[in-house]
């Protein structure tokens, strides 16, 4: 029992000593050389970059696509200008809609054709040229349209642009019609694209840009109907 007690003893002794770092680094002793070196095959450990394709831009926006419009004639060829300007190849299309407008931008009925046609003379000399004389009877015959909108925030940002090109008669009225307009896609946007964009913005009041809406998903197949046996 003698020889057992002072076996235990050496063993204690031997622990600790081995512990403290007497005999050679303990595991708590151990730097940062030994961790490396204790590693398994630490030169087949390499850091992946994160998928581009999972990443949002840097505001975290879902898409990166914008939508500028829509357009009346005229400001969809001067729009469209601008845009070839940019030299982004394909990254641009365009496609038609059709809108329902509640509000328009107008000169009063001119009382003839004949003042309607001096009333448009004018227009051409100050650059302006989309423009649609009213002919069909009614109380409007003879008013000069110059664009119609969906919204009266709309109208009233396109008749300040008209004034500042020296149309000082125009005004906005209530007026239903179905119209053809003009709306522009602009994909892969980066940020520096995305803010040249609302510059050339502010040269089209009433123009709205915003990002694309999503695409709604195929709805899946209906299965095939059962083969009778």
């Amino acid at each position: 029992m003698r020889a057992l007690f002072f076996v235990l003893v050496l063993a204690n002794l031997l622990f600790f000593g081995w512990h403290s770092g007497y005999l050679g680094p303990g595991e708590e002793k151990k730097g940062e050389p030994e961790r490396l070196a204790a590693q398994i095959t630490p030169e087949k450990i390499r850091l992946v970059a994160a998928d581009p394709a999972r990443r949002g831009d840097a505001k975290g926006r879902p898409g990166t696509c914008v939508e500028w419009g829509s357009f009346p004639s005229q400001e969809a060829e001067r729009a469209q200008t601008v845009l070839a300007g940019l030299a982004l190849g394909d990254r641009v299309n365009s496609r038609q809609v059709q809108e329902t407008a509640l509000w328009w931008v107008f000169m009063p009925p001119q009382g003839n054709k004949a003042n309607a046609d001096k009333k448009t003379e004018e227009l051409t000399r100050l650059g302006i040229t989309d423009y649609f004389v009213v002919a069909d009877e009614g109380p409007n015959r003879w008013a000069i349209s110059l664009g119609v909108f969906r919204t009266e925030e709309a109208a009233r940002n396109y008749l300040a642009s008209m004034n500042s090109r020296g149309v000082k008669t125009a005004r906005v009225g209530e007026r239903e019609t179905r119209v053809q307009k003009t709306m522009f896609q602009i994909r892969n946007t980066d940020e520096p694209l995305r803010a040249r964009l609302q510059e050339i913005r502010k040269d089209f009041p009433g123009i709205d840009m915003h990002d694309c809406p999503a695409e709604t998903p195929p709805a899946p197949a209906a299965p095939a109907p059962a083969k009778k046996a």
